[in-house]
């Protein structure tokens, strides 16, 4: 996946490809993977936005096809210590592999890495022929550094920022404080902020 392709060529900004990264091995079973990208063109203020994408996989699950349907939220722990909300979404068609896109505008453009979220976690749970949760199973995921993306020109700047499955003996105290999947999945609601404001255009 390319953000605004013909845009990005005519400015002559190079266009990240939004492939998941490969997941690291994790002995749960349970991965989690994050994007962040998009561009951000100063003289084009509608057209700048960036898109998170997130999935989590339970490679416990069953692999005859008939995973049950899933709910999926996924929250970012920020180095000032807060725990924001990233994604929700009530209802996927399979708790294997399950996948959310929000589109997003920040306060101030660009945006910058460091203002993203260190750890990521994923929380997923089953749905019964009610939509009745299931108890949520949880993966984390870290950002990478190494590999980001900003590519500043005269026209824009585009941003590119991928998280990577990691333990969760790494990564869970971070998100200690709270039962945020538990929460979530049983009302629909957190008590953790959403990050960024959402947007259609």
């Amino acid at each position: 996946m390319c953000f605004f392709p013909a845009r990005a060529a005519a400015l002559g900004l190079a266009c990240v490809y939004m492939a998941l990264p490969v997941r690291a091995q994790v002995a749960s079973g349970l991965y989690a993977t994050m994007h962040v990208g998009g561009n951000y063109f100063p003289k084009n203020a509608k057209d700048s936005k960036y898109s998170i994408l997130s999935s989590y996989t339970d490679r416990t699950a069953t692999s005859t096809g008939d995973a049950p349907p899933a709910g999926l939220a996924t929250f970012g722990w920020f180095e000032s210590g807060e725990v924001l909300l990233l994604q929700y979404a009530d209802y996927l068609p399979s708790l294997k592999m399950a996948g959310a896109r929000r589109i997003v505008k920040p306060a101030r453009f660009p945006l910058a890495p460091q203002a993203t979220p260190r750890y990521m976690m994923a929380c997923a749970w089953a749905l019964d022929d009610k939509r009745v949760p299931g108890k949520p199973g949880a993966a984390y995921a870290e950002r990478d550094d190494a590999n980001m993306t900003v590519k500043v020109t005269s026209v824009g700047t585009l941003l590119s920022i991928k998280w990577v499955s990691v333990p969760a003996a790494r990564v869970a105290k971070h998100f200690g404080a709270r039962d945020y999947c538990g929460e979530i999945s049983r009302t629909g609601k957190s008590s953790a902020a959403l990050w960024l404001t959402t947007t259609t255009e």
